[in-house]
């Protein structure tokens, strides 16, 4: 691993750990590019589970610290993990074009329209809505890669025809828009039931570049064995794997 893209901190409200316990533990696992994305602060704070608006700022002083800090030794992104709501694409723009946020993951925790908790699906409707919203980000051309995009197994557990019919559509765009698709350490490290290998078995189908992220909440989580675990399902499957991001200028 030289790499991890999807990393949180204490600062998400459901994660512990200081950035820079991140970064030191990045630096003895040998990684040469860490990206810090925290859950996005949202407009109006309707999600108590991660950084409020008012905490941005020092926040983003810490971390633009820690990056010249460590510059030389490990390269440090700012980015974010967003879910598509069309309300708050231009408070994501802002913390791109003015604060350097340069990676924003597309990871859909709850539906559009914040009605529903997408680690919690039980009807096939639902995976449905999933699906369309997870494409109507993509669209936007905002986002550079998708993070657990099978994350509803969480909840909807059976492998059917409706997640498969779901999961071709999004691979589907994805090989249309070349985004790459991560494969989530985190989900296989506390068994929530993702990745879901008959899921990434049809994935085969498609033309996709594969991400393997650790997804941390912990230090601990960073380097742990689920993400060689997540790389030997991809190489097993014959996925094709990068282990590197190009991040926007």
């Amino acid at each position: 691993m030289t790499a991890n893209y999807h990393t949180h901190s204490r600062w998400c409200h459901h994660g512990t750990g200081e950035l820079e316990e991140y970064i030191l533990r990045a630096l003895e696992g040998g990684l040469q590019e860490l990206a810090i994305t925290e859950h996005v602060p949202l407009l109006g704070d309707p999600d108590p589970r991660r950084m409020q608006y008012d905490e941005f700022p020092a926040f983003n002083e810490e971390l633009d610290r820690l990056v010249e800090q460590y510059r030389g030794k490990l390269r440090i992104i700012k980015g974010f993990e967003c879910e598509y709501y069309p309300e708050m694409l231009d408070s994501y723009r802002k913390f791109r074009e003015e604060y350097g946020y340069r990676l924003l993951i597309l990871g859909q925790h709850r539906s559009s329209d914040h009605v529903w908790d997408n680690f919690a699906l039980t009807q096939p409707g639902q995976l449905a809505r999933y699906a369309d919203d997870v494409c109507a980000g993509l669209r936007t051309g905002m986002f550079d890669f998708l993070a657990h995009p099978d994350v509803f197994m969480a909840g909807y557990k059976v492998y059917d025809r409706h997640v498969k019919s779901a999961m071709a559509q999004i691979f589907a765009l994805c090989q249309e828009l070349d985004i790459p698709v991560e494969l989530n350490a985190n989900g296989q490290h506390y068994k929530r039931n993702y990745p879901c290998p008959p899921v990434w078995e049809d994935a085969r189908a498609y033309r996709l570049r594969c991400l393997v992220n650790s997804d941390a909440h912990t230090v601990d989580d960073l380097l742990c064995p689920s993400v060689e675990e997540c790389a030997a399902l991809a190489d097993s499957l014959g996925l094709c794997r990068i282990s590197t991001l190009a991040i926007r200028p």
